[in-house]
């Protein structure tokens, strides 16, 4: 099976300037885990949830003042629409990733997930998320009641801000 069969492609992107509370917005709104950031319709970045929370929130940081420039994850390891997914799975595993850019000619074209490549190969799932996750510590005290620390916005004023796009692409 081939990458273009499995990916995302209605993907919500953000801006440099974007706000990282934007970001969070999107990805609370969109249940995703890694906002793309695009530069001149360029990608050149990611910014994740866990981006937000070690390399702002952790750190004293801002959300609503801090911005996707000051954080994001660059030297992106991206993947051909036409990879199969062994491939995608290797990429991951090699270098601890959970989410790829789907890029053609240079274009962010979409995403591809673990989550995404787990569902469509039922067979290999235990054995990719375990090489992915390997090395992740586990928590072994109870589950506490989580609270959000990002303010939430409205997906209007985010949108009309002009640093967040929604768009299909591919």
């Amino acid at each position: 099976m081939k990458i273009r069969d499995i990916m995302t492609t209605d993907v919500t992107t953000a801006e440099l300037c974007s706000t990282l509370e934007e970001i969070a917005t999107i990805m609370r709104h969109e249940d995703v885990g890694a906002v793309p950031i695009m530069d001149d319709n360029e990608l050149v970045g990611l910014v994740t949830d866990r981006d937000i929370v070690l390399r702002c929130v952790a750190e004293g940081g801002d959300p609503a003042e801090s911005i996707a420039e000051d954080i994001l994850t660059d030297g992106l390891i991206a993947i051909s629409p036409e990879d199969d997914l062994p491939k995608a799975a290797d990429l991951m595993s090699r270098n601890q990733i959970r989410r790829l850019p789907v890029v053609s000619e240079n274009r962010l074209i979409g995403m591809v997930s673990l989550g995404d490549i787990a569902v469509k190969q039922q067979e290999d799932r235990g054995d990719t998320v375990e090489r992915v996750s390997r090395g992740v510590k586990r928590s072994t005290s109870s589950q506490r009641d989580r609270t959000s620390i990002v303010p939430t916005i409205a997906d209007d004023a985010v949108r009309k801000s002009g640093r967040v796009s929604r768009r299909k692409i591919g």
